[in-house]
């Protein structure tokens, strides 16, 4: 009897040995990909998640708290703005973007041990509470360029490590990763002004985001580091839309005739921009040339294709997701800002 007790006993033994990497290897998957499904992660193919299901169910690991969404110790909340493709008539690039951070993070999350849990949410102060009772959370990453100062503030009070993923909280110390912008915006004027370009306007995003406010601050210092001069009337501001984008190229050719070049703030703006400045008789690069942010999959195929800032939005991810298991595993309280090196993609539209 002895014996056929320590027999029922030994499957739970190895389920409990069992871990990512031994499904992953069994699956032939990555580890990410294992933490995606267990996670009902939605960018899997189908036959993907059911290979990893069958070696879950093979290998004998069917953690409960997991699989059922109960609480672990080792779970983490990848927070998006709910509201955020509402916000944006192109919702579908907006998603281009953010399901490229979150699968950097996966990754690293991942190799770490660490499960995500996502949720799309208001980034209300009022909503902590169940977000954190929902998964117990060691650490949360935010992913957006609008967050909360009250969040953030009531997430500090509860000693719950925060990264921001894509912007920064200024001027709350909180650990950070983004692109550099400044780096971006140089890059942008001196590849405008190797073309021949003096007269550089930006059609930016609403100044209520920390990544505009960079974005204008890194015009700003562009133009000096190339002898430029600047004037309010070289800036117009709007909202991340093709609509937006179109309303403000027409604004900054009110206020500024002599524009031989814009910059976006981001390639949806510029799909915008390029209809304005078709309509308006002038012909890009000839006239105008101009230069999107993000490099979204749409910039290959606008005519012309659009010249782009560019940044590895996975590896974003994955440095947000590395900073954070550092906070969770050792304490560090010292806020980092992180900056990603930036590229300009050139096309024809520069």
């Amino acid at each position: 009897m002895e014996s056929h007790g320590l027999c029922h006993l030994f499957p739970t033994v190895l389920a409990m040995r069992v871990t990512l990497r031994d499904i992953a290897r069994h699956a032939n998957v990555s580890i990410a990909t294992v933490s995606r499904v267990l996670n009902d992660y939605p960018y899997v193919r189908e036959e993907t998640r059911t290979k990893v299901l069958e070696a879950i169910e093979i290998l004998g690991y069917v953690p409960s708290s997991v699989l059922q969404g109960g609480n672990s110790s080792n779970q983490v909340l990848l927070l998006v703005r709910e509201d955020v493709s509402a916000r944006h008539p192109n919702g579908s690039l907006v998603v281009e973007m953010e399901r490229l951070i979150l699968a950097g993070a996966h990754t690293a999350l991942a190799q770490h041990g660490l499960i995500p849990r996502t949720h799309y949410t208001r980034l209300d102060p009022s909503e902590l509470d169940a977000l954190l009772s929902d998964a117990n959370a060691q650490g949360v990453i935010i992913i957006g360029g609008i967050v909360r100062p009250e969040f953030l503030k009531a997430l500090q009070a509860r000693g719950i490590p925060v990264v921001i993923a894509g912007a920064h909280a200024r001027p709350l110390y909180v650990d950070h990763v983004m692109p550099d912008f400044n780096q971006a915006m140089e890059q942008a004027i001196t590849h405008l002004v190797a073309k021949g370009r003096r007269h550089i306007g930006l059609v930016n995003g609403p100044p209520t985001t920390a990544t505009s406010r960079e974005k204008l601050r890194g015009f700003r210092l562009g133009l000096c580091l190339s002898d430029l001069p600047y004037r309010p009337d070289q800036v117009a501001e709007g909202s991340f839309s093709y609509d937006s984008g179109y309303r403000g190229t027409v604004q900054l050719l009110e206020q500024r005739s002599d524009l031989d070049a814009i910059i976006y703030g981001d390639d949806t703006m510029a799909v915008g921009g390029l209809r304005a400045l078709c309509d308006k008789g002038y012909r890009v690069p000839g006239d105008i040339a101009i230069i999107g942010y993000y490099d979204y999959e749409i910039a290959r195929y606008t005519v012309p294709p659009l010249t782009s800032v560019n940044f590895d939005k996975h590896l974003l991810g994955e440095i947000a997701a590395r900073r954070l298991h550092m906070l969770v595993a050792e304490g560090d309280h010292e806020p980092w800002s992180i900056l990603l090196p930036t590229s300009l993609a050139i096309r024809e539209s520069s």
